[in-house]
This record gives structure tokens, C-alpha cells and sequence, in this order.
């Protein structure tokens, strides 16, 4: 999935466990599988971003003039 796919997948998911919460009564598998789908979308996203370190024209490891 690419970056914009995984930010609507989060936002979906943030809107679907915010209707889960406000039913009553709660349906907890339902509200823990949000969480974990919430969690590994997080995750994606974070792993999907590049690094300081391995951002284009990082300093790091380059010698000073």
C-alpha cells in the first residue's frame, strides 16, 4: 500500500473505533480487532516514512568540507 492508501486505511479505522466505542453495550472483539488493524496501520505507515538517516541529502557520514 502506498502512503495515501495507508492514511485513509487509519483514518477509516479511527472513525470505525470511534463508533464502536460510543455503542452500547461495547462489542469487544470488534473494538480489539480496530485496535489491532489501528496498531499494524501505524506501524506501516511509520516503516513507509524514510529515516533521518536515510532521508535524500542526509548529512550523515559525509565528510566536512
Amino acid at each position: 500500500m502506498c502512503l495515501d492508501q495507508l492514511m485513509g486505511r487509519y483514518s477509516r479505522l479511527r472513525q470505525e473505533l470511534a463508533v464502536a466505542y460510543r455503542e452500547r453495550p461495547w462489542h469487544g472483539a470488534r473494538i480489539d480487532r480496530l485496535a489491532d488493524d489501528l496498531v499494524a496501520t501505524e506501524r506501516a505507515i511509520a516503516s513507509s516514512q524514510p529515516t533521518d538517516d536515510h532521508r535524500e541529502g542526509s548529512s550523515l557520514g559525509a565528510s566536512a568540507p
